[in-house]
């Protein structure tokens, strides 16, 4: 082994352990941290999640992030709320912005997990919705359609995962919908 390839481990070790004891990004398992020391089989998965990403970060920057109508405002808080609810009850721990599972995870079934498998996406939908429909223009509306998409592509990755990974997950699908209670 050579001493380039020896400092870059090194490095690469001494950067995630900084970064992984630093904050709750690291608990999350932030995609962006560490973008060219991702292995070839999660490169998929974290450009599915950046583009999730840049989609809601373009829509915050390109209109007001609080809606201004009450009942926008409304809907986006409801949409905040469940985002929240989703992952306090899915655990930090065991929250994983990629479409991957993390070693160790549980398969959480219980508060909006209940009716949705997937309420942190449908949280993100509902929480910009009224902000394109205040301040809507085409581009907005692209970047909600793509947002809609990458969220439904993750999903069916995801679950591919999930069901390798718990014996259950066949079975909680029956019972549960997507994204959308009772619909989808």
């Amino acid at each position: 082994m050579n001493i380039l390839n020896t400092k870059f481990k090194i490095n690469k070790f001494a950067y995630r352990l900084r970064f992984e004891n630093s904050s709750l990004l690291a608990l999350i398992n932030f995609p962006v941290a560490g973008f060219f020391m991702i292995s070839r089989k999660n490169i998929y998965p974290t450009i599915l999640t950046s583009i999730q990403l840049l989609s809601l970060v373009y829509i915050f920057i390109s209109g007001p992030v609080i809606a201004e109508n009450v009942n926008g405002f409304l809907v986006e808080m409801a949409g905040i709320f469940l985002g929240v609810l989703s992952i306090v009850i899915m655990k930090p721990g065991n929250f994983n912005i990629r479409p991957l599972i993390k070693q160790g995870g549980v398969l959480v079934t219980g508060g909006p997990y209940r009716i949705i498998r997937h309420p942190m996406y449908t949280a993100q939908i509902i929480a910009v919705i009224p902000l394109i429909v205040e301040h809507f223009t085409y581009y907005r509306l692209i970047v909600i359609l793509l947002l809609t998409a990458v969220l439904l592509v993750k999903i069916e990755f995801e679950e591919k995962l999930l069901i390798k990974h718990f014996e259950g997950y066949m079975e909680y699908m029956k019972k549960t919908k997507k994204l959308i209670p009772f619909i989808y």
